[in-house]
């Protein structure tokens, strides 16, 4: 239910002027950010630099039997990998958190445009957020979320799907559908003001407190 939500999926009804690409430790963003660019024919820009998922995407890497060189932004892992597939991409590389993530993006951008956002799953909504709190200025600017997949909990760890390979651990899954909706509340105008205010379906909170009262080590402190 949690992550049903946080992974928002918006319909693509309109051409497509930018595909903006967060690092993650998600390497199937790059997978889906490929076949948006070959379906709408749009360029791509890579948002990230060394951030909190940084090390999770290295250890992505390696499982996969890949290179993960140590402190390399995000933005040029995903470049590389897009470049593998034949796609050539911009980058930006300071950003360090979804804000971030547009606020920077937001500096490249001077005329309104279509913008196609990729995130981590767990982060699509609050990146949507801030997108649309940076973008605000620039009237005419359409956002589309397409979160890259709808995670899929299996008995020992989370994927794509059915005999995908892993993408979180249980644990590690848990502590961040957790934090994600903690920030959806903290973030808005009547806490920090980082965001936009986030409505968040009673069903949603329903399925929140269940698993926090499960897993009470794992909730953050009220303002944390």
């Amino acid at each position: 239910m949690i992550a049903r939500y946080l992974a928002r999926r918006d319909p693509v009804e309109q051409p497509v002027d930018l595909i903006v690409l967060m690092g993650s430790a998600v390497l199937e963003s790059v997978d889906v950010a490929a076949q948006a660019h070959r379906r709408y024919d749009a360029p791509v820009l890579v948002s990230g630099g060394v951030g909190h998922s940084t090390s999770h995407l290295e250890e992505a890497l390696r499982r996969r039997g890949l290179d993960a060189e140590v402190g390399r932004p995000e933005s040029h892992v995903f470049q590389d990998l897009l470049i593998d597939a034949g796609i050539s991409a911009t980058v930006e590389d300071q950003s360090t958190n979804c804000g971030e993530n547009a606020e920077f993006t937001r500096r490249l951008i001077n005329t309104p445009q279509t913008l196609l956002l990729i995130q981590d799953p767990t982060m699509q909504r609050r990146t949507h957020a801030c997108f649309q709190r940076s973008f605000a200025d620039l009237p005419g600017t359409t956002l589309i979320s397409h979160a890259p997949l709808i995670p899929w909990v299996g008995p020992d760890h989370v994927s794509a799907g059915p005999g995908e390979p892993e993408i979180w651990s249980l644990e590690r899954f848990r502590s961040l559908l957790l934090g994600e909706i903690h920030r959806l509340e903290i973030y808005g105008p009547s806490g920090r003001n980082f965001i936009d205010h986030v409505e968040v379906p009673t069903e949603v909170l329903a399925a929140y407190n269940k698993l926090a009262a499960r897993h009470p080590q794992l909730v953050r402190a009220p303002g944390a």
